[in-house]
């Protein structure tokens, strides 16, 4: 039997160890997975050790300094007299000279050591590992998605709220200002504006002063760019055909002519309007939301032809434990399983999925025109282990479909923010190639499994039929990529929606078509049905 290790090809997901080219970063993204999150924590962690060390480093030569001042016996004199009796004390006058000749200058010595050396090179080692300009901007484009995909608003995430959900976390004013220069380097100008305003209108940190000496002022120049952002949006709107560079000189030449006092009303102006006004004005000029938005906010209507049941006919093995199964679409064919991996196995997954490569939604080409984003972490578990197989051998209960051609499995893990744009897993375009799976057929069939907690976010979404599954942890979710006749099916489109809150692990098998010649055999084609 063959034993096709044709893997990136493969992948819905392209790995990014294995594409050379200077957008497709090799090194680890951090922002991409829960994992390289997590490793982030860490380092921070690290780094708070060795500052405490410099610091207590800083606060034994400070004492020590103290220290030796108070073994000095000597009064504050403030009158002649007091002064005349002290030095006339032969052994207080011998003290005198000799300090000033020996100890100030050895003290004075010791001032110039610098404390802590051995902690600023581990934290400068430390530093030197961490997240690049790229995994920081990915950050800010996972948090941006975050926001629009959900429609939130920017004042109910600076203060911790997040759809429904309350959390103990404001960000700070040097986020909300990182978020505000992101959005106007991109060219969305309106929410610039909104998070520029928020970033003005937020309150005084404890101890700001003693952050902003050793920090930075982050306030400096703000009120200005509020204000450019405001003068932005409006001149976009008014001359929609305009481009940054046009525009941006267009505004550059309205504020040279404004001076600093008209400046500052302007912005006054701003902040007394209601930010609701800005906010229907954007509203008005964005294009309407997708199925795969609608989707994400659950906005689907609820299907009630649909039930659940015991599946105990796929395999001889059901008839003596079956799989609880509940039907999530009639036509395509689209099924959840419960309960199908658990606890333990779930753990024993992570373990084993170590060496995880960036992945991308798609694999770069020639002119390449469709944008190509980062998605998550992956890797593929290739060696065969009793985990892989049991893994295969739940898909062939659930399916009927031979697996043992191609055993292997991916497991992902989702980051901030991290989504994946409506695609589809049969052959199309530049994501897989038709010679990559020679041998093997195309995708006729995907199984996910839900492995991870995501309390908020990453649903999957069928944006053609208008239907959207949460990802319940130990789930599998099963649906046809192809339809009978052997052509592939439009309405399998899906996505996965910006994780919100939550680890989103899964397993990913896809189930091709060569080896389920004799299983599944084609039938005529019949007419599709997009909606319920």
């Amino acid at each position: 039997m063959k034993f096709h290790l044709v893997f990136i090809s493969l992948i819905v997901l392209a790995c990014g160890n294995d594409i050379k080219n200077p957008k497709f970063p090799k090194d680890e993204l951090y922002s991409s997975s829960i994992v390289g999150l997590l490793k982030l924590l860490e380092m921070e962690k690290q780094v708070m050790v060795h500052v405490k060390g410099f610091g207590d480093a800083l606060q034994e030569k400070l004492d020590t300094l103290k220290l030796h001042l108070k073994t000095i016996d000597r009064k504050p004199y403030t009158t002649q007299a007091g002064k005349d009796k002290y030095i006339s004390n032969p052994l207080k006058a011998f003290s005198l000279i000799r300090r000033l000749r020996e100890d100030w200058i050895r003290l004075q010595i010791y001032t110039k050591t610098k404390p802590g050396t051995h902690e600023l090179e581990a934290m400068k080692k430390l530093l030197e590992r961490k997240q690049t300009a790229e995994d920081m901007q990915e950050g800010l484009r996972g948090l941006s998605r975050i926001e629009q995909t959900y429609d939130l608003k920017a004042e109910d995430i600076s203060q911790g709220r997040l759809q429904d959900k309350e959390f103990n976390k404001e960000l700070s004013l040097r986020d909300c200002l990182a978020i505000a220069n992101h959005k106007y380097q991109s060219g969305d100008y309106t929410r610039a504006a909104i998070w520029y305003r928020q970033a003005i209108k937020h309150k005084d940190e404890p101890n700001s002063e003693v952050y902003n000496e050793a920090l930075g002022k982050p306030a400096a120049g703000m009120r200005r760019k509020y204000a450019m952002a405001c003068l932005m949006h409006t001149s976009r709107i008014r001359n929609p055909s305009l481009n940054h560079k046009e525009l941006q000189a267009e505004v550059d030449e309205i504020l040279r002519e404004m001076s600093s006092i008209n400046l500052e009303k302007y912005v006054r102006q701003l902040l007394e309007q209601n930010v609701d006004e800005l906010l229907k004005e954007e509203e008005r000029n964005r294009p309407p939301a997708t199925n795969h938005d609608l989707g994400c906010r659950g906005h689907f209507q609820k299907r009630t032809n649909l039930c659940c049941r015991y599946n105990f006919t796929t395999t001889p093995f059901l008839r003596l434990a079956p799989l609880k199964m509940e039907e999530i679409n009639h036509d395509p064919y689209i099924v959840m399983y419960h309960n199908m991996i658990s606890d333990h196995e779930i753990e024993q997954m992570k373990r084993m999925s170590v060496n995880m490569s960036n992945a991308f939604s798609g694999a770069p080409s020639k002119n390449q025109t469709e944008s190509i984003e980062i998605v998550a972490r992956v890797v593929w578990l290739r060696k065969i282990t009793p985990f892989v197989e049991r893994i295969n051998q739940r898909i062939t209960d659930m399916t009927g479909f031979d697996v043992s051609e191609f055993p292997a499995i991916q497991v992902a893990n989702f980051g901030l923010g991290n989504y994946f744009k409506p695609h589809y897993d049969y052959m199309y375009g530049n994501r897989i190639k038709k010679n990559s799976i020679d041998g093997l057929g195309d995708r006729m069939g995907s199984i996910i499994f839900y492995t991870g907690d995501v309390p908020q976010g990453g649903n999957t979404v069928f944006p053609e039929i208008q239907v959207a599954i949460e990802p319940q942890k130990g789930n599998a979710l099963f649906w046809y990529n192809i339809l009978d006749d052997g052509t592939p099916d439009p309405r399998s489109l899906h996505s996965v929606c910006p994780v919100i809150v939550g680890s989103r692990w899964t397993i990913t098998k896809w189930l091709h078509m060569s080896s389920q010649m004799f299983i599944k055999p084609c039938s005529p084609k019949k007419n599709l049905h997009y909606k319920a």
